[in-house]
């Protein structure tokens, strides 16, 4: 039986303080609050959404260095940061304005779900379809050769017991003349 020591609770004391902390300030970098401005979220939210000039870039990486849609829509997020509103307000205000095409990634609901999950349906689906062609394959091949196997024995073996007598005999008289070929 094991006895906690005065360490041993200590060392246990401590470790669930620190994990106590990590989790509850784990979301301290996603905090807003009015008129302070997170870098970390800033960026976050220019990841989650895709320019709209043609380049097809998220937000965060358009390429061109004037872009018309790119500049003013970090501005417009820089200045919602900072009246306060949330990553969750921000997208829907540009998800209103400019539709899902916005967004980096189609939404997790609604119609939009069978995007997220049809890959997976189809995967499963073809390997189901291979497996099931290649068991056909494998399986029918398989099964008819005993039954080929089975039959051809049958046959031979009912032609030995016909003819058993007949074939007895023309063997000796084949064995015979070569013998007598082979003697002189």
């Amino acid at each position: 039986m094991f006895v906690f020591s005065d360490w041993t609770r200590w060392l246990g004391s401590g470790v669930a303080a620190v994990l106590i902390l990590v989790a509850t300030s784990s979301g301290a970098g996603w905090a807003q609050e009015k008129g302070k401005f997170s870098e970390e979220l800033f960026i976050s939210i220019q990841r989650e959404m895709i320019c709209l000039c043609g380049c097809k870039s998220i937000l965060k990486d358009c390429p061109h260095v004037n872009c018309d849609y790119a500049i003013p829509a970090k501005k417009k997020i820089r200045e919602m940061l900072i009246e306060g509103k949330t990553r969750d307000q921000i997208l829907a205000e540009f998800v209103r304005e400019r539709g899902e095409q916005a967004l980096a990634a189609p939404t997790k609901e609604g119609f939009n779900i069978l995007g997220y999950i049809l890959p997976f349906i189809a995967i499963l689906a073809a390997g189901y379809g291979v497996s099931i062609i290649a068991m056909r394959w494998a399986g029918g091949k398989a099964a008819r050769e005993p039954e080929i196997r089975e039959r051809d024995t049958e046959q031979e073996d009912l032609q030995i017991h016909q003819g058993q007598g007949q074939a007895s005999d023309e063997i000796a008289e084949r064995l015979k003349k070569e013998l007598e070929e082979f003697d002189s």
